[in-house]
């Protein structure tokens, strides 16, 4: 099962239904960490927390790193975060640390009952604050500003598979540093475009595992290739965004889609 999809309608989804990953962005050339619930974008449009809530903070960045904040800072941000969920009544989607900006943002949905105490209680709360705070709330059932600040590109979604397929790693004890086989599969329309694809990935010192015929998908008429190249490598996250980087794109030349990489655990 994906872990992008819900089956859930919009009216029915709760905080349990909610899924929360980390990656990497850049605003302004500069490094954006992004905490993004990826199960949101399955409720779009949405008729039921129409109403999005911005609220955009100071943060102070490490003295000896400033593209990154304190565990203070991020004690500060989980409170205030806390303390909205607690008296907006809305659905917290993700936030953005922006510590070379000193900038941090929060993003929240809410129902249009919610709108008016909601503006309330930000203007009581957030006045006179010691910390530069400033908030908007505007009408958004098509989910823009999560789509544009929160939601992953097709790069930055494969960052968030690795880094959770490195997460399960570590739970066997498994660091990722060990170099491993780590295979990638791609899918083609036909064979030729899957070996003219390979012909240029051996070129990188990638392997040929396997090429295999798949029934049409539902639909279409002519059948897909399944094409798994493998290449040794540590499962390392910035590695792996160069690799996927270039599969991506060597991918859409063959007409391919590069779906998905897997590793076996090293002991």
């Amino acid at each position: 099962m994906s872990i992008f999809t819900t089956d859930k309608k919009a009216a029915s989804l709760d905080a349990n239904d909610q899924v929360f990953y980390e990656y990497r962005e850049s605003f302004s050339n500069k490094p954006v960490n992004i905490t993004c619930d990826m199960n949101y974008r399955n409720t779009l449009p949405n008729g039921v927390r129409p109403f999005c809530v911005k609220v955009q903070l100071q943060v102070y960045p490490d003295p000896e790193n400033k593209d990154i904040i304190s565990d203070m800072e991020i004690q500060h941000i989980a409170a205030l975060r806390t303390l909205l969920g607690d008296h907006i009544g809305g659905r917290f989607v993700g936030q953005g640390v922006v510590a070379a900006q000193d900038m941090a943002f929060l993003i929240y949905y809410l129902p249009e009952k919610m709108v008016k105490p909601t503006k309330r209680m930000l203007a009581s709360a957030l006045t006179g604050t010691f910390r530069s705070t400033d908030y908007s709330i505007s009408y958004d059932p098509d989910g823009e500003t999560y789509l544009k600040y929160l939601y992953p590109n097709t790069l930055q979604i494969k960052q968030v598979e690795n880094n959770k397929i490195l997460n399960t790693l570590r739970g066997y004890g498994d660091s990722g540093e060990e170099p491993r086989s780590v295979e990638f599969h791609v899918v083609f329309p036909n064979r030729k475009a899957a070996m003219d694809f390979y012909a240029e990935t051996a070129e990188r010192g990638f392997k040929l595992k396997s090429l295999e015929e798949q029934p049409a998908p539902a639909g279409l008429v002519l059948p897909r290739h399944h094409l798994v190249i493998t290449r040794e490598l540590p499962f390392d996250i910035e590695l792996l965004d160069h690799v996927d980087e270039y599969l991506l794109e060597l991918a859409e030349k063959y007409e391919g889609l590069y779906t998905s990489l897997e590793t076996d655990i090293v002991s």
